[in-house]
């Protein structure tokens, strides 16, 4: 999944832009999400800072803020250096800073020309889309666990599905071989692995390289190892055009 990331002080657009960007994300059920959205580019840092995972940024440049939106895209940088970053402004004369600062924003959207802005936010988000379902954007090939004093690294290509355990704030990583319980979130887990892995319920990620079978009837999702992932109805047929994505790519 990508995560994406939205900074503009002014609220109403700010509001605007994420129900462009959500709207277009449901309707083509793209496996994208809006992980921050804020005024404050301080905000932008720390939500950063919980995943790594490189994101699709929207950034205004004036923020009202000790720092300024080409000052927030330098420190995103250093974090994250293959992420995409897009400009929203009514600066247009600004935009040789990009260069200046070695920014590489994607694109330099003007607030000017608001009919544009939907089309010019939608081709962003197709271009950082493919560039990061690319075979050669997957940076993350192990995940780390911290269990009790230990911290495991666990190859991304062995992991099978990861679901929700019985008890609270826990997770079960399921492999051929092993299965590992530790703490964490299925949100913050699945911004750490590839685009391999999908949501298929609130309760389990799910590996596609590894699908064998899926249900609709049943709600049911089969490994090829004979383990079963639940599918929830509304994530159906997401997972169905996943999947023949998946198959076509390989």
């Amino acid at each position: 999944m990508l995560p994406i990331y939205l900074c503009e002080d002014v609220v109403n657009q700010l509001i605007y832009l994420e129900k462009l960007i959500s709207n277009y994300i449901l309707m083509e059920e793209l496996d994208m999400k809006v992980v921050c959205m804020a005024t404050n580019p301080h905000e932008v840092l720390k939500v950063q800072k919980e995943f790594n995972y490189s994101g699709l940024y929207f950034l205004d440049i004036e923020l009202n803020s000790d720092i300024d939106g080409f000052q927030l895209a330098e420190k995103i940088r250093k974090k994250d250096p293959r992420g995409y970053i897009v400009f929203i402004t009514t600066y247009g004369e600004l935009s040789y800073i990009t260069f200046e600062r070695h920014v590489e924003a994607m694109d330099y959207i003007l607030k000017d020309y608001p009919d544009q802005i939907p089309s010019r936010v939608i081709a962003c988000m197709k271009k950082a889309l493919s560039l990061h379902s690319s075979v050669e954007n997957r940076v993350q090939k192990t995940l780390s666990l911290k269990i009790g004093s230990r911290c495991i690294y666990v190859p991304v290509q062995e992991i099978y599905c990861i679901k929700s355990a019985v008890s609270g704030h826990k997770l079960l990583l399921q492999t051929d071989y092993s299965i590992y319980e530790f703490y964490g979130t299925l949100q913050s887990v699945i911004l750490r692995l590839d685009t391999s892995f999908l949501l298929c319920h609130k309760s389990c990620i799910v590996n596609l390289h590894y699908i064998s079978e899926i249900d609709k009837f049943s709600h049911s999702i089969r490994l090829k190892n004979g383990q079963s992932c639940p599918l929830s109805a509304r994530n159906y047929l997401m997972v169905k055009k996943r999947l023949k994505e998946y198959i076509n790519q390989d």
